[in-house]
């Protein structure tokens, strides 16, 4: 019996309703979305590499010392 007397005890039970399929619009923006997440990441990661490179460093050339100069000038 119902707490409510004018209100059927078919409308208060959870009725399940069925899943529904995925529609290709949001097959598409989540794909999108991915995409964007995805670039942003590879970009940030490319960017922060570049970043980390010391242009003296690079621009050097193999590190010698002294002694291995005067040797091979010989």
């Amino acid at each position: 019996m119902s707490s409510h007397p004018d209100v059927p005890d078919a409308l208060l039970q959870p009725q399940e309703q069925a899943p529904q399929p995925v529609s290709v619009g949001w097959a598409l923006r989540r794909t999108a979305l991915w995409l964007l997440m995805l670039t942003t990441m590879v970009v940030a990661g490319a960017w922060l590499f570049y970043a980390s490179i010391d242009p003296d460093e690079a621009a050097a050339g193999p590190a010698t010392t002294s002694q291995e100069t005067v040797g091979t000038s010989r």
